[in-house]
């Protein structure tokens, strides 16, 4: 019986170890799955953050100035981030209030001759903001 057993302890010696250096080996996968999770939840975070901070200032341009930002006030187009020192510019799009002619009168609707204003990130900063934001009337 010593011998059967001497025997049978010498074949799972090797067997040990390679079960371990499995189990080390899917502990090791599982682990760069989670950190590879991890960091792209923070990567969609910040971009997140750094969308909202820019909705925020583009709103509140709108709000303060209008169908201005389509005439007099271009330099007013720029938006800052904290990441950076610099502003970034952005794009103003304004497009007339449609016409109307009823006999011999025109009739501008929507009561302001530059209706809608709709501000947008360049597509040369969309990594920076990981995509475009547009604010404004669109329809």
């Amino acid at each position: 019986m010593s011998r059967l057993y001497k025997l049978a302890s010498r074949r799972q010696r090797g067997d040990v170890l390679i079960e371990s250096l499995v189990g080390i080996l899917l502990m090791a996968i599982i682990g760069l799955g989670i950190t590879y999770a991890a960091s792209r939840a923070a990567v969609s975070q910040r971009d997140m953050k750094l969308q909202n901070i820019v909705v925020s200032q583009m709103r509140s341009l709108l709000e303060q100035n209008g169908a201005l930002l389509c005439t007099t006030n271009a330099a007013l187009l720029v938006v800052s981030i904290p990441t950076q020192t610099a502003t970034l510019p952005i794009i103003a799009t304004c497009t007339s209030a449609p016409s109307v002619t009823v006999g011999a009168s025109t009739v501008v609707t929507g009561g302001t001759p530059q209706s809608s204003v709709v501000l947008t990130t360049r597509s040369s900063d969309s990594t920076i903001f990981g995509g475009i934001i547009r604010v404004g009337d669109e329809s």
